[in-house]
């Protein structure tokens, strides 16, 4: 509980990794990051307990970021994947790489700018791939520089996991700049889904046969926020568009979505929703950045924070809890209580913005601060 916790966590070991603000992932005593050095953007294993380089390898990347975004960096900015032994990374200009995650060999990979041009969204690819059974999905393709309103082309592909070869793919619109794919399942037929420049689409993973979609047009094309999945609802939200919650129906052999609400009381601009107690918890950008629970059900928002509370926030799901990394550096642990956020312990990880997803592993926590990976316990020994 809130004051029975150190106020600084005890760090345990800092290794310098470069920039970017893709996040960790921590599994078999191992810590996988995806980083960038200068021109190159580098995947990192290291031992959990000491912070030992098992292996590092890297690949030629070069990137210019958007002028309106340049306190983005340059990233990678999606988070990988790590499946059954192997690791999947996407980069900032959208190439997936797949590797032993062991030893660091290199299984194979698919560069979109080998079929597209522009090959990545304006500010950079920043969906993490998804992996579904014996094969993964991304979305290739870009939007050109400067007209925002232009969409180039684009496909979101199947790939087999075993070799890369293409299982299908679906064209018919380029990618969101964010927002990654989501599986679920509804009467037994298993979905994708998936949001575009313009648009939200379900899919069957297994043929990439397009069940339904609806328009879903961003101001500014910000379609980053991840769609969540709660108690048969499809929640979801993005910059200025406030939430809304559908039931995925069938109809026959057709599908559709029924509108069930939606809210302007918040709305997500480049922060995910989660379930926690139940309930959805997310960072809203109105009121200059406020944490608030929603009923999913009704789309009653049943708690809010106090305002002025940043840019953005990470969210991270742990049972009825939640743990929030707010770009002042602050890492908040909270529980849902009653409907309500209650605070218990609060954390100071650095002072550079951030960004990333930080991982819980063995009691203690996993972030990015600036160029370095950090390990640090929350409790003493």
């Amino acid at each position: 509980r809130q004051g029975e916790l150190p106020r600084e966590p005890i760090p345990l070991w800092r290794r310098q990794i470069g920039g970017g603000y893709s996040g960790p992932l921590v599994a078999d005593g191992r810590v996988w990051v995806h980083s960038r050095q200068g021109e190159e953007e580098v995947v990192s294993c290291l031992k959990l307990a000491t912070g030992e380089v098992l292996w590092r390898r890297s690949y030629a990347a070069p990137f210019r970021q958007d002028s309106s975004a340049r306190s983005h960096g340059l990233g990678p900015y999606a988070t990988p994947v790590l499946r059954e032994g192997r690791l999947f990374t996407f980069g900032v200009t959208s190439i997936l790489m797949v590797w032993d995650a062991v030893d660091g060999r290199l299984l194979w990979r698919r560069d979109s700018a080998e079929e597209f041009a522009p090959a990545f969204p304006y500010f950079g690819a920043a969906s993490s791939p998804l992996v579904w059974r014996d094969r993964v999905l991304v979305h290739l393709g870009g939007h050109p520089r400067g007209r925002m309103e232009d969409a180039s082309s684009g496909a979101m592909v199947a790939l087999r996991v075993a070799d890369g070869s293409e299982i299908w793919r679906w064209v018919g619109d380029p990618p969101a700049v964010g927002a990654t794919p989501v599986a679920f399942e509804v009467g037994g037929q298993p979905q994708i889904v998936f949001k575009t420049l313009r648009l939200m689409v379900g899919v069957d993973p297994r043929s990439g046969r397009e069940l339904w979609r609806v328009p879903w047009p961003v101001r500014e094309d910000n379609t980053i926020v991840t769609p969540l999945v709660l108690d048969g609802r499809l929640i979801t939200s993005d910059f200025d568009r406030g939430l809304s919650a559908w039931a995925v129906e069938s109809e026959g052999h057709s599908w559709t979505l029924r509108r069930l609400w939606e809210s302007r009381e918040a709305s997500m601009s480049m922060s995910s929703p989660v379930r926690a107690g139940g309930m959805v918890v997310g960072f809203s950008h109105l009121h200059r950045g406020q944490l608030f629970v929603l009923d999913a059900a009704t789309g009653e928002v049943t708690w809010r924070g106090p305002a002025r509370r940043g840019e953005h926030a990470t969210l991270v799901s742990w049972g009825d809890e939640v743990l929030v990394f707010a770009d002042d550096g602050w890492l908040t642990v909270h529980e849902v209580e009653d409907r309500r956020l209650v605070e218990l312990a609060r954390y100071r990880l650095g002072d550079t913005v951030g960004w990333s997803h930080p991982a819980v592993a063995d009691g203690g926590i996993v972030y990015r601060d600036d160029a370095s990976l950090v390990v640090a316990a929350l409790s003493p020994p």
